[in-house]
Formats: structure tokens, C-alpha cells, sequence
């Protein structure tokens, strides 16, 4: 029987060497070479993955490191919602937030609530209270969420933070990811899937999908509204996932290997998007296999994209565990990527702009790999970003010249994923099982 996602079909790819200088590793346990339909003439080298670490070398009790690190995330989210709308700050002390971010604070309290850090009655009176939100909230031309809202008010905001009633724009992207998690709520707690069905039934979610592909949609500087393709190699079959959960079939989207060709990062073969503009990080990789797990090829996809990260670290020194992250100075949002446009190991501003930008080891993706795929590097990498907690809960990561220096930019998104990393340690599988084979 066929699952979620149609079986793929793996077209024939092109190889594009990345010269990065570093030896070629020695075989050892990791993912499977890619099949020969999928690779091109040259071999691929695989992992080298460090050993799994033993009981001996994490903690006396890991479950309680999770629980703990969980607990450190979860006094974010008390500290910065609104109790008036049960919205969440998106970034520490800024009252605005991204629908992204939305998903982000459903994601946090469930949670949270399945780890029994908080009560079940005041887990209930938060939910009921932003799903509430968002069964009234005003929507982008009455067809989807607006992208930016004010966590005071649940008004769309524009590009200023400037109330609006027009809207500004609808990120599929975004809006994918709560289409995941108003499905993992109402499936799996049925007392609350008829607010959760009445929200995702607010929204025209056909019309974001066109021929095959999703869409978003911009007002321009004259106020016309321009359709655009969105989503890159891993955030837009994250994204695609969540419209399929509510019958919105964007095929070319799901499709992994629809737009890919195969890289070589640091002797790791990766597949990228032969598009411009992606920033293939951490992030939608990993939410997938937390929320709804790894189809064979998505799960080949993340175990290459770590070992790559451990490359970097093999050759450097350096811890690296890369993804999209706020930050405490200016641009205040950095996308660091494992590959972007045919480049790995790149920092870029909102705009697009590679410049002397830090680096950063990134808390949610440390521990999220670590649920996911265990391993005395992941360990390392939990470890690394230790400096992160503070009374705020966690910062975005630490940077990667000074370990001992948090970044700050606490944030919902950070709180959630560090939350969903402990119930995904607890769990053992995906929190429902949606991309499986």
C-alpha cells in the first residue's frame, strides 16, 4: 500500500564537484551510496560519521538532559506570550511574528505539554486561546494568512510593522508548516480537531498550488498582486508535506528529486537544487523526520547533510551545525548553509548578500540532530552550544569562533524545536508518521 508521498522516481542526476581541498574520507558506517541512476560517473564518498556515543560517554541520564533542555526552552514561550491572543513573540521582547513562527508556537506548547512540563489545564486554556486566534484572525485577501501579525493585537502587519488591512503577502512555506502541525494536534488530541479543521478550512490552499508547484503571492510596490514559485531543495517538500496533509497535492514539490542534482560537499555526496537561491540547511530536513519521518530518500538526504557538517569539523576543528538563525546584531537574521548556488559552508543576510557575517553552531539543529541521529559528534554538538540557555531560555546558538559566547535572539522557533527534539527522544518516532514508505 502506498503512504502519504507517491514513490519517487529517481531521474538520472549531474555531478557537480565541489573543490574544497580535504582529503577524500575513509569508508565507514553511514548512508548507503546513492543508487546508479541517481549518481553520475564519479563515485561517492561516503560518510565518516563518528561511532554512536556509549551510555559512558553522553550522560548518566540523557532523558533527563533532554528534560532539562526542554524546560530551558519552555521559559521563552511563558515569558514572552500574549495572554490576550495566546500568541508568542517571535524574537525576545518583539511583539510580531511570522506565520512560521505561529506553527512554531503550536509546535512549543504541545510539546510541552506532552513532556508534562506544564499542566494539562493551563496547556488547554493556551491552546483553546491561540487556536481561538486564529479561527478569527483577518487573512490576506481572504484566502490565507497574512505573513507578518502583531502578537498584541492578531493584526496583519506590514513590512514596517505597520497595521494593515490589505495584508502584505502569503509565504507557502510557512504556511506549510502550520498545515503540519494543525494536522499533528487534531490527529492526535481529538478534542481540539474541530478548531484545528475550521482554521486549515479558512484557507484557499488550491490556489497556491500550480502545476505541480506552490505558489506564493506579493503585493508589488503598486499594489498588484505577483504570484511567485517558493521553496528550494528541502523547505519546499517540508512545505508540500503540509499542504498534502489537507488534500492540496503539489506533486513537483514533493518530488525530492524533482529539481536535484548531486554535489560534493568536502567529499560528501549531497543533492542540491539545480535552481538558484536555495540555502539547503538543517532545518526543514530535520523537522521532517521529527514531525512527520523520512521516506528512504529524505532520510539519505539528512544522514549526508550531517556528515557533511562533521566534515567540516574534521578539517577545521571547528564544531559546525548549520542552519537559518536569528542573531543579537546586525543583519539580526543570518541564513548559514551547508551549500547555497553552488558553494558550502556560506553565511547570507535576509537579502541574499554573502559578507564577513559570523558563524553560528545553532541550538535547535544541535539537538534536533541529536534525537535524530545520534553520535558522538552530535553529542559534541549539544555540548557545544551549552552557553546558548540563559533565564530567557535558549539563544539561537553560539558562535563559532568564541563557543563560550551565546548569540542571543532568544525566539519561539528555537524554544520550539528544542522542544520537539526531547518528545522526539522520549518518542522514539516521528510525531505522526506521514512520509514513511
Amino acid at each position: 500500500m502506498m503512504s502519504l508521498f507517491a514513490k519517487l522516481l529517481a531521474p538520472a542526476l549531474a555531478v557537480v564537484a565541489v573543490e574544497s581541498g580535504a582529503p577524500t574520507p575513509a569508508p565507514a558506517p553511514g548512508p548507503a551510496p546513492l543508487p546508479a541512476a541517481e549518481r553520475g560517473a564519479s563515485p561517492a564518498a561516503p560518510s565518516t560519521l563518528l561511532p554512536a556515543p556509549s551510555p559512558d560517554d553522553t550522560v548518566p541520564n540523557e532523558r533527563e538532559f533532554f528534560l532539562n533542555a526542554a524546560r530551558v526552552a519552555w521559559r521563552y514561550v511563558e515569558q514572552q506570550s500574549h495572554p490576550e491572543t495566546g500568541m508568542v513573540n517571535s524574537v525576545v521582547g518583539y511583539p510580531y511574528t511570522t506565520v512560521w513562527d505561529i506553527a512554531s508556537s503550536l509546535a512549543a506548547l504541545y510539546c510541552a505539554d506532552q513532556l508534562d512540563i506544564i499542566e494539562g489545564e493551563d496547556y488547554d486554556r493556551r491552546l483553546r486561546r491561540l487556536l481561538g486566534t486564529l479561527q478569527r484572525m483577518p487573512l490576506f485577501q481572504g484566502r490565507a494568512l497574512n505573513k507578518n501579525y502583531s502578537t498584541e493585537r492578531a493584526t496583519m502587519v506590514d513590512r514596517d510593522n505597520r497595521d494593515t488591512q490589505r495584508g502584505v503577502s502569503v509565504t507557502v512555506t510557512d504556511m506549510g508548516r502550520l498545515l503540519i502541525w494543525l494536522k499533528i494536534i487534531g490527529t492526535t488530541q481529538p478534542q481540539y480537531a474541530a478548531a484545528t479543521d475550521s482554521i486549515a478550512q479558512r484557507f484557499d490552499l488550491q490556489r497556491f498550488v500550480r502545476e505541480g508547484y506552490l505558489y506564493g503571492e506579493a503585493l508589488d510596490s503598486r499594489g498588484r498582486l505577483q504570484p511567485y514559485q517558493e521553496g528550494r531543495l528541502g523547505y519546499e517538500q517540508y512545505a508540500a508535506a503540509g499542504f498534502e496533509l489537507w488534500g492540496a497535492q503539489a506533486r513537483r514539490s514533493l518530488d525530492l528529486l524533482h529539481n536535484a542534482q548531486e554535489v560534493s560537499v568536502l567529499g560528501i555526496p549531497l543533492l542540491a537544487d539545480r535552481r538558484r537561491g536555495e540555502h539547503l540547511a538543517s532545518e526543514p530536513f530535520v523537522l521532517m523526520g521529527m514531525e512527520l519521518g523520512w521516506y528512504p530518500e529524505l532520510r539519505n538526504q539528512a544522514w549526508r547533510m550531517l556528515a557533511a557538517q562533521e566534515a567540516r569539523f574534521r578539517q577545521t576543528g571547528t564544531v559546525t551545525v548549520a542552519s537559518e538563525d536569528a542573531i543579537n546584531q546586525a543583519p539580526y537574521f543570518l541564513y548559514y548553509s551547508v551549500f547555497t548556488d553552488g558553494r558550502p559552508f556560506v553565511v547570507m543576510d535576509p537579502e541574499g548578500r554573502v559578507g564577513d557575517f559570523p558563524r553560528t553552531v545553532s541550538t535547535k539543529a544541535a539537538f534536533a540532530w541529536h534525537a535524530l541521529l545520534p553520535s558522538a559528534y552530535t553529542w559534541q554538538a549539544v555540548q557545544t552550544v551549552a552557553a546558548a540557555a540563559g533565564g530567557s531560555g535558549w539563544g539561537s546558538g553560539v558562535f563559532e569562533a568564541n563557543p563560550s559566547r551565546s548569540t542571543g535572539a532568544e525566539n519561539v522557533n528555537t524554544a520550539a524545536v528544542v522542544l520537539e527534539s526531547a518528545l522526539y527522544y522520549m518518542r522514539g518516532r516521528p510525531l505522526i508518521e506521514g512520509a514513511r514508505q
